[in-house]
């Protein structure tokens, strides 16, 4: 076959070789487009105003080019392949014999743990023998029964709760009005060939508490009342008006007559018979309360 000479000095078979510098733009087809798309490496522009304005339509084909593929491995001949074959099954059977073969492993024991009863026998660490200072520290951890304590009574006059002697307050008004309405519910006094009856006490006003002051017990009640009396067979009638009625004894009575004879020995004999101190219808209310005071502090 003939083969065709080139002039080496002649250029002329160079202009059909298109350049790449002088590449159309995508977007405005200018001519000398120098820039090229970072991700596929195809794409021309002349300046970065047309790359930004066509990327809306390019980045739909835009992708990295393929890796080039690596060249197929040359098939060995025939008469080698055999060898191999041989040469790969021996490499085998030393690679399997030398895997059953058993392994030996050296255990060196440290001696900062030839205590540790877990190293030796292969159980956790929380398995260990423990020393006399940690089991000093420890202490008798092991369960025990409760036995029932009897709770000694305090030395104090109040609560068991108040082992300090502090200061304590129970109120017992309720009681106390209940009880003295029992106690002035109808009295009847005789004195001198007289007869005094008093009518239900109402409206009885005060409280009354137990208090505990310094480790002692204090009963304190501070009450008013009014008892309406009458002398049967006169015209005496009128009330006792009981101020202060506390628990320091220092009580306050008044006598209010609504009516009064007018004999003055009848009055006198009247007056004698609601306000005696020893005996009469004073006399009989002081008992009354004296008798509460009483009540009041067995509770």
């Amino acid at each position: 076959m003939a083969t065709k000479k080139v002039d080496a000095n002649d250029y002329s078979r160079f202009d059909k070789i298109s350049d790449a510098d002088d590449a159309d733009c995508r977007n405005c087809n200018a001519a000398g487009a120098r820039l090229k798309c970072s991700v596929c490496k195809k794409a021309n522009y002349c300046n970065r105003a047309c790359q930004t304005s066509d990327w809306t339509y390019h980045k739909r084909i835009c992708k990295k080019p393929e890796p080039p593929k690596k060249p197929t491995p040359k098939q060995a001949p025939a008469a080698s392949s055999s060898a191999s074959t041989s040469s790969t099954k021996t490499t085998k059977s030393t690679s399997a014999a030398k895997a059953s073969a058993p392994k030996t492993e050296v255990i060196r024991e440290d001696e900062a743990i030839e205590n540790a009863k877990g190293y030796k026998n292969g159980l956790p660490y929380f398995h260990r023998e423990q020393t006399e200072h940690e089991k000093a520290l420890i202490g008798d951890i092991a369960p025990k029964k409760i036995e029932e304590v009897e709770v000694a009574t305090p030395a104090h006059d109040g609560s068991a709760w108040n082992t300090a002697g502090t200061f304590e307050q129970r109120d017992f008004s309720k009681w106390a009005k209940e009880r003295l309405e029992e106690l002035f519910s109808s009295l009847e006094v005789l004195q001198s060939s007289m007869t005094i009856r008093t009518k239900p006490v109402k409206d009885i006003k005060g409280d009354a508490s137990v208090c505990v002051i310094r480790g002692k017990k204090r009963f304190l009640f501070d009450f008013e009342f009014t008892i309406e009396w009458e002398a049967v067979g006169t015209l005496g009638k009128g009330k006792l008006k009981c101020h202060d009625i506390g628990n320091d004894g220092d009580y306050e009575i008044q006598c209010v007559y609504d009516k009064k004879p007018s004999d003055t020995v009848e009055a006198q004999a009247l007056h004698a018979a609601v306000m005696g101190k020893t005996s009469g219808l004073y006399y009989t209310v002081v008992q009354k309360v004296q008798q509460f005071n009483s009540d009041f502090q067995a509770l």
